[in-house]
């Protein structure tokens, strides 16, 4: 295919959940840098047919953007065409066979399962450790859900590591498949029964940690207290069904969705390239630490994290809300401990220890300039005016 000023363009998305969402969202942000694309999006499934192959005007698409796969019919004429096509987290033998024209974007799964893993292991000590696979869908491929498995053994391997426990799996090999949405629940309620307490719980997803909540409710076992949880995605909407904000490791889809733009553009601009299929990995953006995996710790050694914190981090520009996010607890609950136990607040604890090291670092007789530069001050005047308030006279002056 030669180059054309204008591409026309299939995505293939569910706009369904909110990864699917973002993973269009960043189709969308990095198409304002390629002017040259007509974009179109269909569904996935029994709605992605040979018909989608073509466009309004009856013309074969220029490239594609699979991020869920279609029917066995249409999937077949894919593998077999030469059309640049980009997959995004899609795992399929034929597809995989094709070497010509077709490149890979994949989340990075085991980033996921390590940093799950690292957010309940900083949380507390546990007795076992569990991770929560997706209910299998007969509708799905059975090779769909392959990110859970690759989420489950990099949880199962740092909690090893780390964090000294033994990971429990459910369903496990021996589950019959799949189950139905009511034997999914009561099967998920005796397996977290059995957990050796406290436990600390990887789901798949957050819809499935909201089955993990829930079914830990059903059972009297409270979260996080007696069994802390986990989930992937960061989908707001599932705190509403369990009661409780659910910590979540969040993928970067809006930048798989910029990467999938990308690999096309290039399979565009490159229609004789002959190396071997490009494959992208896109790690984890970040971690949102909720309810579900907050402390349970008495309220002066909550504070000593806090302060510990503060202090290691005192020059940057830090914010309570960078302390309570530390903490993984609520900011009313991080408030009522500081003014119980140091009788002031974090704000007032931030500013402290900021003051001190800059106290300690003009007694080394570093510049004020470089200070202000070092740590994050708006100007000179605004630490000089701190200054003073704080110790009761100025920078040139001698300690009293």
């Amino acid at each position: 295919m030669n180059f054309k000023d204008r591409c026309s363009v299939l995505a293939v998305c569910s706009l369904d959940t909110c990864t699917g969402r973002e993973l269009f969202s960043g189709i969308l942000d990095e198409m304002s840098n390629t002017s040259h694309w007509a974009l179109s999006a269909v569904r996935p499934g029994t709605y992605f047919t040979s018909k989608e192959l073509v466009n309004e005007f009856g013309k074969t698409y220029d490239g594609f953007i699979l991020s869920m796969p279609g029917t066995d019919e249409v999937m077949e004429k894919v593998v077999k065409s030469r059309i640049p096509t980009v997959l995004a987290n899609i795992t399929d033998r034929r597809l995989s066979a094709r070497c010509n024209a077709i490149a890979n974007v994949w989340t990075d799964n085991a980033d996921i399962g390590r940093r799950a893993a690292k957010h309940l292991i900083e949380r507390g000590d546990y007795k076992s450790a569990g991770f929560v696979h997706e209910r299998d869908d007969q509708y799905l491929p059975k090779d769909f859900l392959f990110y859970s498995i690759e989420r489950m053994m990099a949880f199962r391997q740092t909690m090893k590591r780390d964090g000294g426990c033994e990971t429990s799996v459910f369903p496990d090999k021996t589950s019959p498949a799949p189950l139905s949405p009511k034997d999914f629940f009561e099967q998920l309620r005796t397996w977290i029964r059995a957990l050796p307490k406290p436990a600390a719980v990887m789901a798949a997803s957050d819809m499935c940690a909201a089955d993990v909540i829930n079914a830990c409710k059903a059972e009297c076992i409270p979260v996080p207290s007696q069994v802390s949880v986990i989930g992937v995605d960061y989908d707001i909407s599932q705190h509403a069904k369990c009661g409780m904000s659910i910590s979540s490791v969040i993928p970067n889809l809006r930048m798989m969705g910029r990467q999938v733009v990308k690999e096309l553009d290039f399979l565009f601009k490159h229609p004789k390239w002959k190396g071997r299929p490009h494959e992208v990995l896109i790690p984890a953006k970040d971690v949102f630490a909720g309810e579900s995996t907050a402390r349970s710790v008495p309220a002066t050694h909550l504070v000593n994290i806090a302060l510990e914190f503060i202090s290691a981090n005192c020059t940057k520009d830090l914010t309570p809300s960078d302390v309570i996010a530390h903490l993984g607890c609520s900011r009313r609950l991080a408030e009522l401990r500081f003014s119980q136990v140091s009788h002031t607040t974090i704000h007032k604890a931030i500013s402290n220890a900021r003051l001190n090291e800059v106290q300690r670092r003009i007694r080394h007789g570093e510049s004020v300039s470089n200070i202000v530069k070092a740590m994050h001050f708006a100007s000179a005047k605004q630490l000089y005016q701190m200054y003073k308030r704080h110790f009761g006279h100025t920078t040139r002056q001698p300690d009293i």
